[in-house]
């Protein structure tokens, strides 16, 4: 996955099984964090974490002028409301996490089709 923050900074990492990526204020000590100095941010706005058949977004932000989509290739967006997650696809494989219309970062996500955890379990048996 590559990240892009509104000041300029990006970067980019892969998240394997049971790992995580977060955007926020603080990070835990078992995740990367790009962090940013805002009040207004929560401190684990956005965590991405790998799951099966693709990757999982949930959203920690608070609701308080903050907008989290999902966007796809095509320009089709899903918004993500507070406290909840949504599954990437191969089609909508873009995060962004906007305050009050400005976005503070933007990810874009690649990873392989995989069977969900409970077929890759089951193959593994």
């Amino acid at each position: 996955m590559t990240w892009k923050t509104a000041d300029g900074n990006s970067g980019q990492m892969v998240v394997d099984a049971d790992h995580k990526w977060t955007f926020g204020r603080a990070g835990g000590p078992d995740a990367p964090t790009v962090g940013v100095d805002n009040p207004l941010i929560s401190r684990a706005a956005l965590v991405i974490r790998d799951a099966g058949p693709g990757p999982v977004v949930f959203r920690g932000q608070r609701d308080n002028g903050a907008r989290v989509a999902l966007i796809s290739v095509i320009g089709s967006i899903t918004w993500l409301d507070e406290g909840t997650a949504g599954n990437l696809s191969a089609e909508e494989n873009r995060v962004e996490l906007s305050l009050n219309d400005e976005v503070l970062v933007t990810v874009d996500v690649d990873f392989e089709q995989r069977g969900s955890v409970v077929e890759r379990q089951q193959q593994t048996a």
